[in-house]
């Protein structure tokens, strides 16, 4: 009897440890491991089993927290005293989270749901790593020059936005490169916005499309071939600037030994064009913006003193309210 009513207050209860094959996966591949139970000093009926795969995204000043994933495991069993029980563990990582940055995080937290009982939890830190696709992407930018900005992996309402500045060739001339990627069958699309010096003597922002093939970003050189051409196009750009505002762009020309990359020039905005909901950290942007948007509506002037403004989110600052297009 003494067992039972120390079991109820966590006492003596059964215990629960999902243990990780490894911390890391790649997105879009499958996590595994498995659950390590051990029975109390009496005997409990397990209600179920379930991990919560819990994102936290640092924005404007905040954490904010969601459940990215409920997986369930098991349910309604019995577990004795001392009973050791193993269950296995698996679950792939859909493509449209976030990859780990510093101001993105993973946790699954295990949930033991046992009736009549305080619940047993686990909790385990994961690091989501870039889709192979997109790991070529930061090779190739990295081949050119480029570095990873410190802030860079920022969730925005369109998505996860990763940020480069230069250290090569193209210091002083660009700024910066900021993009967001669509994970395709037959490759990659990015959506680039580059910052560059204009032929004024000040700064315009070009948005450029690009697709490059799986085929391509296996090889290094071509990527990174296809990178340079868009970049090299957005410095002309800028530099042909007309009193109207509006950019000059010379026709794409492959660069000798490169498959071209395939471009586009048309405004894909938020009311059309590619299916940009569905791009790396889609989910968290979603759920973000949501959870932005209502905390704005319950209490609008301590966001606003926090420097969290509507305007950062949906109409400045998001990377498709101004620029030119080529």
């Amino acid at each position: 009897m003494w067992k039972k009513f120390l079991s109820k207050l966590g006492i003596g209860a059964a215990k629960v440890d999902l243990a990780l094959h490894r911390p890391h996966v790649r997105l879009g591949e499958t996590m595994e491991g498995e659950f390590l139970l051990e029975g109390g000093s009496v005997a409990q009926q397990i209600r179920k089993l379930e991990v919560v795969l819990q994102l936290d995204v640092e924005a404007g000043g905040k954490t904010y927290r969601r459940r990215a994933a409920v997986i369930p495991v098991a349910s309604s069993f019995t577990i004795q005293p001392g009973e050791r029980k193993v269950l296995p563990f698996s679950y792939t990582l859909p493509l449209h989270l976030p990859i780990s940055r510093p101001t993105v995080r993973y946790t699954f937290v295990t949930h033991l749901d046992i009736a009549d009982g305080a619940d047993a939890y686990d909790q385990d830190a994961i690091h989501i790593l870039p889709p192979t696709a997109l790991e070529q992407v930061f090779s190739a930018l990295a081949a050119l020059g480029f570095r990873e900005k410190p802030a860079s992996g920022t969730i925005t309402p369109y998505g996860q936005e990763f940020s480069f500045f230069p250290t090569g060739e193209f210091q002083g001339i660009v700024q910066e490169v900021e993009f967001f990627a669509l994970a395709e069958e037959q490759g990659v699309r990015l959506h680039l916005e580059m910052d560059v010096r204009s032929g004024w003597g000040g700064e315009r922002e070009i948005r450029q499309e690009l697709v490059i093939s799986n085929d391509q970003l296996r090889d290094p050189a071509t990527a990174a071939g296809l990178l340079k051409e868009a970049i090299d196009g957005a410095v002309r750009a800028a530099g042909a600037a007309q009193p109207s505002g509006h950019p000059w762009m010379a026709p794409h020309s492959p660069i000798p030994g490169h498959p071209s990359g395939r471009y586009s020039s048309i405004h894909h905005s938020r009311h059309g064009g590619h299916g940009w909901s569905g791009a790396i950290g889609g989910f968290a942007a979603g759920m973000l913006a949501g959870m932005v948007a209502e905390e704005l509506l319950d209490d609008a002037l301590d966001d606003v003193a926090d420097g969290l403004d509507v305007d950062d989110w949906f109409d400045g600052g998001d990377g498709f309210d101004g620029g030119d297009w080529l």
